[in-house]
Formats: C-alpha cells, structure tokens, sequence
C-alpha cells in the first residue's frame, strides 16, 4: 500500500463526486449533469496516480509491480465481493437470460473490459441500460487500464528523459488528449464515452495537478477553490444526457476539481466537514453498490420518493459496511482468493447460460418467454435498418440510407419519424395494397421537422439531420398522398404546425401524426414474466409516465388545429382501470406488443397497423 499524506480536500471532493452520481441514477431531473462526478472521480485518480509514480521514480523506488498489487488489493475485494453477492441474488432470483447476462458482465467487470463490452451493447444513456446490473464499472475498468499503461509510459520516458521533460510531456499529453476526445466524441459518441483513449486526459489532468503545483495565499486559495467548485456546479445542474459527452464541456468538471486539487485547502468548510469525509471515505463503496440497488428499484418497486430515498440510504449504509469489512481488512492472500473464485463461479453460470437443473429458476417457463425476445428480429426484410440514417452512421460511418427505403412513383404513403415509428413500418406494409407507392425514413432519436436542425457530428446528429433533408427532397419530388408522422417521445417539444404546414404547401393531401406507444423501464418482457404472467391488460409502475405529456399535448394541438389526423395509440391499446390508474394491452394472442422498452413486435405492428391505422389511410 502507498502510504500518501491523507488530504481532507481530497476525501471531500470524492463526496460531492458519488453524491452526484447517485442522485442522477436515482433521479436524473434532481441532477441533470451528475454522470459527470465520474469524471471528477477520474481526476482524481490521475492526480493520487501521478503523486505515487513520479515521488517513487524521484527517489528510485518504484516498482511497477507493488504498484499494481496496490492498486488490486484496494479495487479489487470489494468489487469481487459485491459481484459474488449478485451472483448468489441471481441464482435465486433470476430467470436463465439475465442470469447468463449477469455473469458475463460480471466477468467482463473482473477482467476489468467491461467498458468495451458495454459500448459493443449500446450507449450508456440508451432505455436498455437499467438491465445492466454492473453497467457503472465501466469507470472502474477505464481506471484500471490507465493504472496498467500509464507507469509503463512513465518508466519508459524515464529511460530517455529527464524529469522536468517528463512533466513537459504529461502536460502536453492531456491537451493533446483533450482535443482529441472533442473530435472522437462528435464523430464516434458511444466509443468516446466508454474507452481509455478519449478518457485518458481527465485523468492525466490530475496528474498536472499534481505535477505543476499553484503556490497561493490562502484568501487566493479560498476564491480558487470556490472557481472549481463552481465549474463542477455549473456542470451537474446545467449539462445533460442531451449533450455530447465527453467532449469540450467536459473541461468544466475536470477543471473544476483540478482547481479544487491545486487550492489544497484541508480546513475548508465545503470539504471538510464530517458528512463529507464520511462519505469519502466510503465513496468507492457507494459508487459500487449504488448501481445494482438503482437496478432492483427500476425492477422490483414502484419507482417514488420513499423508495429512492431508500436506495439513497441502504448505497451509503452498504458503502459503509463494504468499507469496513473489504476495503479494510482484506489480506492480499485473500483479495487473490475472492477474486478467483467470483470469477470461476461467473465462468461456470456463463458456460451454462444461466442454465441449471438445480435451479429452481432454471425450470420456470418464463424463460422460454425471454428467450423469445433476447435476439428479436423486429423487421424481416431489414428495412428497419436500411432506412435508419442513425444506425447507417453507427454501423458504416455514414447516414445514407437504403434506395428501396424510397420509393419513385408519386403518390402514395411517406413514413417519417425515428425508430419506434419505424417498428410500425412491418404492419403497415403488409396491410396495404403492393402497387401503392411506400417510402420510409425512421431514424433512431430523431423527431420529424423541416426546420428543427441538429448541426452536430454525433451519429444522431448527422442522421437526424440528414433523414430529415431527405424527407423534404423526397416529398417534394414524389408528391406523396398521405404523410404519418412519428416519435417516441417528447411530443410537446417538436415543432408540428409548421410542419404541418408545409406538407400541406408540398401537396400532400393528408398528414397523420401517430401518437407515442406504451413504453416500459427496463423493458416489457422483463417486467412481463416478473409480474404479469398470462395478463392480456396490465397496470405496471414500470410505464413511461413521461409519455402521457407528449400524448396530451397532441390531443391538445389537434383540438387548434384541423389539417392533421391525430391517431391516439395510448387511448386505443390503453384503459382507465377500477382504480383509476392506466391498464395497456401488452399481448396480441399470444406475443408481446414490444420485444423491449417500447419497440413493436412483427405481429403487434401488424395488429396496430390494421386495427388504428389502416382505418384513416
């Protein structure tokens, strides 16, 4: 272990990290920006990083290995711990799909890629993030790849430098890190997130910190400390998922604790008071726990005040606990041991898929039913894909869709709006008539509008942008009959009238605007087999609430406005039940209507398509 000056400044800004980072998984609308404490959390590590390398190497001490060994013995026992508890949770608790999942993300956290494998799955703010029950040691793995290279490239400029030039070169690194994340997060968003390269910098910042000292008067000190903690502020209450991130705003939290760090001011009030250094203490733990008790209330409890406060307490109640009895008191033998045999067990239940016969969840037919959903194929004919602008730039770096997703003649049906319209394309196409001219452009997060414009370079940006040019090129040169209009989500924020408008100008005879469809955190056949086995009609706090908004200001728009056909797929799929809360249909026959969050089945588009669509076309 590295025995360091403990700094109360330090321990202290590690709260006002993890406070910030469990209040936004608790409730994103408290804390908009609290990702960004991971961020501080990464500073921090670089600058405790740097401080032991270059004081050892200054006094030619260092060993890479006890460094490594250090670094395991404080990480490693109180992950591996809480891993073994979820896979004990699992095995009791757990149907064979999300077991499988489970140990796989366990092991990918242990082997400590689990950044890698999660940017491969989706992006971290995506609907499908709250079945992930390690989805935050993402950070932990990003840290640990940092610790594995960033001494070997020290002890190698070491070899051919001297040390003022190395410090030189630690500066210059994370500046040329730092433009480097700006360019790879408009142009690649989900790798810039997750991996070392783009996350480097954040914490080679700490090590300039540490490396380039600020000698003030303390009044100076106070009013530098302050700045920092004002850029962090700053970004936890005024930046969003909706921004790009990393990126340039990520300079603000970054700085914020660098300043923070430099200030060095142990007896400060904001810092160093007995709360916060308790929770410092803790914060590793906390980060650690908080995580999978987010997942069990999205999964398991109504989703309320009471129940987040409660998940509040028991993160820092178990971050505590963990603290004391693995953070602690856990040998190196032993650390060695836990780790091992967590990640022996997480191999066996992948190497099973979840799969065993004394498994009592093993034998549970709701199984088959997730199995069903695991890897949906939601369009056969691949057009879901081939006119998703947004997809187009994740897969092949370029937003051009598809020439089938068109069509040449004039006249008939133009589809246009992001993906969960896009579901419906399948029921659509097949109930109308072949010879009827059909176009389709639904792009992933992207809301239909002739004026509303991205002007970024993050995949959404440049498939929003580029979708919605098409459109109105495509509109105007094959003048079709009827236009539907769609969007998940957000309603109230797009700019319909005016869009409206124009097609009407373009020569289309009618627009059709589809209201927004039921949707479900973390996802319908989750919270189907959990709670609602055999139910056609369920009533579930795991609905998107938020949806009704968009719906209401629909219903609110049409009632001003009678140039468009408002269809209202919440008040046809669902029902006011005897306690006067909403009860949707969530079963055509004997397949779900969404095979995740809100994304229609082949046969619920077909049904959705037939029954409240087909009517107004």
């Amino acid at each position: 272990m590295d025995f360091l000056q403990f700094r109360t400044d330090i321990n202290g800004l590690r709260a006002i990290a993890v406070i910030a980072v469990v209040l936004y998984h608790c409730n994103s609308s408290w804390i908009p920006g609290g990702f960004a404490g991971v961020d501080v959390f990464f500073v921090i590590s670089g600058f405790f990083m740097t401080e032991i390398i270059f004081s050892r190497i200054e006094q030619n001490n260092f060993s890479v290995l006890k460094f490594y060994l250090a670094r395991a013995k404080r990480i490693i026992p109180p992950l591996a711990f809480l891993c073994l508890v979820l896979l004990v949770f699992g095995w009791f608790f757990e149907l064979d799909v999300v077991f499988e999942t489970m140990s796989k993300h366990i092991l990918s956290s242990l082997t400590f890629i689990s950044n890698i494998t999660y940017w491969t799955e989706s992006g971290y703010f995506d609907a499908g993030s709250h079945e992930k029950w390690l989805l935050h040691t993402w950070s932990l793995s990003t840290e640990w790849q940092f610790y594995i290279i960033y001494p070997l490239v020290v002890l190698t400029m070491r070899m051919f430098m001297s040390i003022k030039a190395m410090k030189l070169s630690v500066l210059t690194g994370t500046v040329v890190g730092f433009i480097f994340c700006v360019i790879i997060t408009y142009k690649w968003p989900d790798p810039a997130y997750y991996l070392l390269p783009t996350r480097a910098w954040e914490m080679m910042i700490g090590g300039v910190a540490y490396l380039y000292p600020i000698v003030l008067k303390e009044k100076r000190k106070k009013l530098l400390e302050w700045f920092g903690l004002s850029l962090i502020l700053i970004t936890y209450f005024f930046i969003s998922k909706e921004n790009l991130w990393p990126g340039y705003l990520s300079i603000l939290p970054t700085l914020g604790a660098c300043f923070i760090l430099q200030a060095k001011r142990n007896d400060s009030f904001i810092t160093n008071n007995i709360a916060f250094q308790k929770i410092g203490s803790w914060s590793y733990s906390i980060y650690l726990w908080h995580w999978p008790l987010v997942i069990y209330m999205y999964t398991y409890m109504t989703i309320n005040i009471l129940n987040t406060s409660l998940v509040i307490s028991l993160s820092i109640i178990l971050g505590m606990l963990s603290y004391k009895f693995t953070e602690r008191r856990v040998s190196g033998k032993n650390t060695i041991i836990v780790f091992l045999v967590t990640l022996g067990l997480s191999s066996i239940v992948y190497i099973n898929n979840g799969v065993f016969d004394v498994r009592n969840k093993s034998q549970d037919i709701s199984n088959n039913i997730l199995n069903t959903y695991k890897n949906y194929i939601m369009d056969p004919t691949g057009l879901f894909t081939k006119c998703n602008a947004s997809l187009q730039v994740r897969e092949k770096g370029s937003p051009e869709v598809h020439k089938d997703c068109l069509s040449s003649g004039e006249g008939g049906i133009f589809l246009w709006g992001d993906s969960h319209l896009g579901s419906l394309s399948t029921g659509i196409r097949s109930e109308i008539d072949k010879s009827i001219p059909f176009s389709q452009l639904t792009s992933s997060g992207c809301e239909p509008s002739f004026t509303m414009r991205r002007n970024g370079s993050n995949r959404s940006d440049i498939g929003c942008d580029y979708s919605n040019d098409l459109a109105y090129n495509a509109i105007l040169n094959n003048k079709p009959s009827i236009v539907i209009l769609g969007a998940s989500s957000k309603h109230e924020t797009i700019d319909w009238d005016s869009t409206i408008t124009k097609l009407h100008e373009m020569g289309v005879r009618k627009v059709v605007i589809i209201g927004p469809l039921p949707q479900w955190q973390p996802s319908l056949p989750l919270i189907y087999v959990k709670r609602h086995m055999g139910e056609e009609y369920i009533s579930d706090f795991a609905f998107a609430q938020s949806i009704l908004i968009g719906n209401d200001y629909l219903i609110d728009l049409q009632s001003k406005n009678d140039d468009f056909v408002f269809i209202n797929i919440i008040d046809n799929l669902c029902i006011v039940n005897e306690t006067d809360k909403l009860s949707c249909k969530v079963k055509v026959d004997e397949t779900l209507m969404s095979f995740d969050y809100g994304h229609l089945t082949v046969e619920a588009s077909k049904y959705v398509a037939k029954s409240y669509i087909l009517p107004f076309l």
